[in-house]
């Protein structure tokens, strides 16, 4: 395998393990100033930064094709995860309500990520390369965080609506959508140097 189908594998396999792993995550809700926030958020904002750095290295019908794959994979983790929950628990298993409460919920969160990273990671993808077309490559950190800020705002539209609407009060929901995309979008402003420095190490070593 070559050295340049090597760096494609491992980011792809970065990129659907971390949403599968955020997913996950997202089933904790913890309280941040009285915001409830979910765990995924500490993970997820790396994606988009995998995700800048295939459409620069590999092009946006690249970068789709992973954000398929990614669909897929988490697809079947949540119908993995519902039939689970869905057989009888072993008597003498002391876990099964609890494994009910985080997993019974796990599918939810799933349909509401998977939808929203689809429809945002096919949105940043397309934004990300109509900018880089009319700016060659110079204006790095606009095409970043000006396709992330459309993209971050449909991923939590779609996501907080799906997974948490009825969940939380209204004013719980609100603020945690809020705070949300503010927060991805801050950590995505301080991810964003990173980006780029990986972008220039990858293109420098041998294809």
């Amino acid at each position: 395998m070559r050295k340049n189908e090597q760096k494609l594998l491992a980011l792809t396999v970065i990129s659907t393990g971390i949403l599968l792993i955020s997913n996950l995550a997202a089933t904790k809700i913890w309280n941040f100033y009285e915001v409830p926030v979910d765990g995924g958020i500490i993970v997820f904002p790396i994606a988009y930064v995998i995700g800048d750095i295939i459409v620069e290295l590999y092009g946006r019908k690249t970068a789709n094709f992973i954000v398929w794959l990614g669909f897929c994979l988490n697809l079947t983790a949540g119908i993995v995860f519902t039939l689970v929950d869905k057989l009888p628990a072993y008597p003498n298993w002391p876990g099964s309500e609890a494994f009910g409460i985080i997993f019974g919920l796990a599918p939810r969160i799933m349909l509401g990520s998977l939808l929203a990273y689809f429809a945002s990671g096919l949105m940043n993808n397309l934004v990300f390369e109509k900018i880089r077309q009319k700016t060659g490559e110079k204006m790095l950190y606009a095409r970043s965080l000006g396709s992330s800020a459309l993209a971050r705002l449909i991923d939590t539209a779609v996501f907080e609506a799906i997974a948490f609407f009825g969940i939380l009060s209204m004013g719980e929901f609100l603020r945690q959508a809020t705070f949300a995309y503010t927060a991805g979008m801050v950590l995505e402003v301080l991810l964003t140097p990173i980006t780029y420095l990986a972008v220039k190490a990858l293109r420098n070593k041998c294809p």
